[in-house]
C-alpha cells in the first residue's frame, strides 16, 4: 500500500459527507459574463437565459475532508458530467450543496492517481436545477 492508497482509504470512509448548502441568486450580469467567457453566440444567453452549461459554475462549500500527510505533486480537474432539468434566469435563487460521491485510484505510467467525485446539486424552490459531478484527479 502508497501514501496514495492509504489516503484514498481516509476518503472513502467521508463518501457521502456534505458541504454547506449555499443560496445563489442568478445574476443577469454574470450570466452575460458566461456567454461571453464560453463564445456562446445566442442573444438569449447573454443576459435573459442562462445557457445550459451554467450550472457548472454554481458552487458550494466543500465537505470537511480529511487532508494528506504530503502535497501531491499535481492535481487536475477532468471531467465535469452535467444533467440539466431546469432553465435559469435573472433572479432566480438556487440552493447548491456539495457531496463528496466517490473515491478510486488508478495506477498510471507514473504511480498511482487519486480520482475524487464531488457532485454539486441544485434546487430551486425544492424542486431539481441541476446535478453537476466533478472529477478531479491527483499524483503522488
Amino acid at each position: 500500500m502508497t501514501a496514495i492508497h492509504d489516503f484514498a482509504a481516509q476518503l472513502k470512509a467521508h463518501v457521502g459527507a456534505r458541504g454547506v448548502p449555499a443560496q445563489i441568486e442568478i445574476e443577469r450580469g454574470a450570466i452575460r459574463k458566461f456567454a461571453v467567457a464560453t463564445g456562446d453566440p445566442s442573444p438569449l444567453h447573454h443576459g435573459d437565459v442562462a445557457p445550459p452549461t451554467y450550472v457548472a459554475a454554481l458552487r458550494s462549500p466543500l465537505p470537511v475532508l480529511p487532508q494528506p500527510a504530503t502535497p501531491f505533486r499535481s492535481h487536475l480537474h477532468t471531467d465535469d458530467e452535467i444533467e440539466l432539468y431546469a432553465t435559469l434566469h435573472p433572479g432566480d435563487v438556487v440552493t447548491v450543496v456539495c457531496e463528496l460521491t466517490d473515491v478510486f485510484v488508478k495506477e498510471g505510467r507514473h504511480g498511482p492517481m487519486l480520482f475524487e467525485q464531488v457532485t454539486f446539486r441544485a434546487t430551486r424552490d425544492g424542486e431539481p436545477v441541476s446535478t453537476v459531478a466533478w472529477t478531479e484527479v491527483r499524483h503522488g
